[in-house]
């Protein structure tokens, strides 16, 4: 059960790879597009009209040891994954509209929290809290692409040194575009989709 953001007292990624290791991951067509087109086109896939991160266990391929996303390092992590443990609506999607409402610069959303990211604590909201939240609204408008409060610090990295990933694979836009359409007829619908939530929990 998703709870009001006015429930959450803080929230911190603590690079625990739990999001990335126990949740489908929602791709936009042009994140998929650009993932096949950099690194491979098997680390797409397409399930029931969507398209989706491949994995070849629970684990995202792209999770490195240290439990940073090398997508990140590269700047094309999915927007899903930036949003999470964050689900945003325009409307009280799962209730208590007063707690869930969040009004900012940008209009009233509504904000609810995965209890399942050990990264949060129950409380009362801090400013930093809302701050996080503001950045994860404008990266669900699209408004913003850099993650600062609601990601781990990629200066990690460079302390634990270079993980190598696979080898990287060269195709064609067009070999995405010709498996899109003949499975999604309505592919300029799929082009405005907004993925609502963020991840989509492994069954």
């Amino acid at each position: 059960m998703y709870l009001p953001w006015s429930y959450i007292h803080s929230f911190e990624c603590n690079a625990c790879g739990i999001c990335c290791s126990h949740f489908s991951v929602p791709l936009r067509p042009n994140e998929a597009l650009e993932i096949s087109r950099k690194l491979g086109r098997y680390y797409v896939e397409i399930r029931k009209d969507r398209l989706f991160l491949r994995k070849e266990s629970r684990s995202c391929p792209f999770l490195l040891s240290s439990h940073l996303c090398y997508l990140q390092m590269l700047g094309m992590k999915p927007r899903a994954c930036k949003l999470w443990p964050f689900y945003i609506f325009k409307n009280p999607e799962y209730g208590r509209r007063e707690e869930a409402a969040f009004s900012s610069k940008l209009g009233t959303f509504y904000i609810y929290v995965d209890p399942r990211c050990p990264g949060i604590a129950i409380g009362r909201p801090t400013e930093k809290l809302m701050s996080a939240i503001e950045e994860a609204v404008e990266i669900w408008l699209g408004l913003r692409r850099e993650q600062v409060l609601t990601t781990s610090s990629l200066k990690a990295l460079a302390r634990m040194g270079h993980e190598s990933m696979p080898k990287i694979a060269q195709i064609e836009d067009s070999w995405l575009l010709s498996s899109i359409g003949p499975q999604i007829p309505e592919i300029g619908e799929l082009r405005n989709q907004s993925h609502r939530g963020a991840l989509y929990r492994l069954e």
